[in-house]
């Protein structure tokens, strides 16, 4: 970015302009209301005026009727013109933000994995609702009173230097400091708004782990604990939230008591200029009305600038983080290469994690699976074993060290075409909070009914979702809590098959379950891996004994290849070591 656009102010501005292009039509139909709501606003003083000078000192009953039922009518376009100028600035920031909310979710979704390694999730939920939610207030009821009220402040400026020069004069005299003040206030109001929201940010973060892992908390009776740190987040969002009002609450007092004492200055000397007989009491009365306008809008001004400036601090926390590049599906313009094999070879490869570069995960490793082969990697906790799988959906890249998959670079993939090649069945399957029938398609989006059952069938899913009253339009819940861990797999598993991919990767993916459980799991995963090239990642004996060949690693390097008979007659190989703890902890 150049100078120019490191201006907060107008670069934020700029960006809030132009998302909101598209409502433009909308917001010109506010604007046209909200002028004729000001003008009527403006007019009826000049009918108090009148009703006062010339229908009550002449005692005309017709005229005052008449001044009287145009004032109302004045009133009730006003009345009228206000909530239709309301209706449509508030549709358009709605749309706006809409728009705002569906482009940050897209770029969050979009990150690559190193991001939400550092990130919270509960701080980018707070930017994605609360801190679009200050921006929807700026973008939709405060632009049009910002607007109204500048209209009605200039306006009426000038209705009061055509009612009284004199009187005006003065007024003029004390709108500078006034707007020193706004300017010195407001600055102070933006850094604490941005620290608030900062704050804000961390406590729902906090929120956000404890409701999510609710299960650990309650198991380790940490209820306590979890209030407490929620609590102590909170106190540091009020305490600033306080500093904040008390800065506000100042700028309002300062700001009114300068105001008051101007109108009473005003009765003053206008009562003085009555008594001279150079001015009459109605055009008294409506200049004060006018004073009270201008007062009202120039005040309200001031308010709106304290929101703007709560706006400018969110604005910043959103568009810093729209601003974040991306490698995602929709960034990846390589030529569409598709896997036609599934041939893999990992060569030299050494990985440290971007939050643990000091770390060694992988050390010069290389390995090759050859088409429709079942490899199988065991190893102690650490090793490297799951970084393997996400090296191949290309999570991470390497520190050095080549991946090639059908003799091409994985770095020649575009992702999404890699991706949608790969089918992964974890330890822990993570199910979206819809159906059962919503989850299987997630493999496969277009898939029909029939495609989805062939493939619950094959992952032996069919007969206890069935018996579900919903059948497979029965909720999962969130994370899939209203399933057994081996349900949950089942799902999974029925994923990976309607998905249809040409690698299979199995991290744990009977770790977790009961020897019932692993035993229907297992018979499923023979179908699923029959036709297509399958990694297994895992301890357990049962799940790795029948794969073709077997890779032991031990700190991030490859000790000990071979298949299971192979492995276990080495009696002071790793393996065999493995084996015994497993049976013998």
């Amino acid at each position: 970015m150049n100078e120019k656009e490191n201006d907060p102010k107008k670069s934020l501005f700029m960006r809030l302009l132009y998302l909101s292009r598209q409502e433009w039509p909308i917001l010109l139909k506010g604007m046209i209301f909200l002028f004729i709501s000001s003008a009527a606003l403006m007019v009826y003083p000049q009918y108090i005026k009148v009703i006062i000078d010339d229908a009550m000192k002449s005692k005309d009953i017709s005229g005052l009727n008449k001044a009287a039922f145009i004032a109302m009518i004045v009133f009730f376009i006003q009345a009228i013109t206000s909530s239709l100028r309301f209706y449509y600035f508030t549709l358009a920031g709605e749309k706006t933000v809409k728009r705002l909310r569906s482009k940050l979710f897209s770029q969050i979704i979009s990150q690559e994995m190193t991001f939400f390694d550092f990130s919270k999730t509960g701080e980018l939920l707070g930017r994605l609702s609360a801190d679009t939610a200050i921006l929807q207030n700026a973008l939709s009821v405060n632009i049009s009173m910002l607007v109204r009220s500048g209209f009605q402040a200039i306006g009426g400026i000038a209705l009061l230097f055509y009612t009284s020069t004199k009187l005006t004069i003065f007024i003029l005299i004390i709108i500078p400091p006034i707007a020193i003040l706004v300017a010195t206030f407001g600055k102070k109001i933006k850094a604490i708004s941005k620290s608030t929201q900062d704050a804000l940010a961390l406590s729902s973060a906090v929120a956000e782990e404890g409701i999510s892992g609710v299960r650990t908390v309650k198991a380790f009776a940490q209820e306590d604990w979890e209030r407490k740190r929620y609590d102590d987040q909170l106190q540091g969002s009020f305490n600033l939230s306080k500093k904040r009002i008390k800065t506000v609450a100042n700028f309002t007092a300062l700001v009114s008591s300068i105001g008051f004492m101007a109108i009473v200055f005003i009765v003053w000397y206008g009562g003085r200029l009555v008594i001279q007989n150079e001015m009459s009491i109605g055009t008294l009365t409506s200049y004060i009305l006018y004073v009270m306008t201008v007062a009202f809008s120039v005040g309200f001004l001031g308010s709106l600038y304290t929101d703007f400036m709560s706006a400018f601090g969110a604005g910043h926390r959103v568009f810093e983080l729209m601003e974040k590049s991306t490698v995602g599906l929709e960034n990846s313009n390589k030529p569409l290469k598709v896997i036609t094999e599934g041939l893999i070879e990992i060569r030299n490869a050494s990985f440290s994690y971007p939050a643990r570069p000091d770390v060694l995960i992988l050390n010069c490793l290389s390995l090759e699976i050859a088409l429709k082969e079942t490899i199988a990697i065991v190893g102690s906790s650490g090793g490297g074993k799951s970084t393997i799988a996400q090296l191949l959906m290309r999570f991470y890249d390497l520190n050095s060290g080549e991946i090639f998959i059908d003799h091409k670079s994985i770095e020649e993939y575009d992702l999404y075409a890699l991706r949608n090649q790969i089918g992964i069945v974890s330890q822990e399957p993570i199910l979206i909070s819809e159906s059962i029938e919503d989850n299987i398609r997630y493999g496969k989006p277009h898939a029909s009914f029939e495609e989805v059952t062939a493939a619950a069938k094959l992952a032996y899913a069919y007969d206890f979702v069935s018996a579900f009253p919903e059948g497979f339009k029965t909720l999962v819940g969130e994370k899939g809590v209203q399933l057994s861990g081996g349900q949950k797999q089942r799902v999974a598993i029925a994923r990976a098959i309607l998905k249809d991919p040409k690698i299979l990767i199995l991290d744990e993916a009977t770790s977790a379950l009961d020897s019932e459980s692993e035993s229907l799991v297992q018979k499923a995963l023979e179908n699923l891996r029959k036709t297509r090239t399958t990694l297994i990642i895992a301890h357990r004996l049962s799940t790795v004994k029948n794969a073709d060949k077997i890779l032991v690693l031990d700190n991030g390097m490859i000790v000990q290849v071979g298949s299971h008979e192979e492995l276990i007659l080495d009696k002071s190989g790793f393996y065999k070591k493995l084996i015994e703890k497993q049976f013998n902890p």
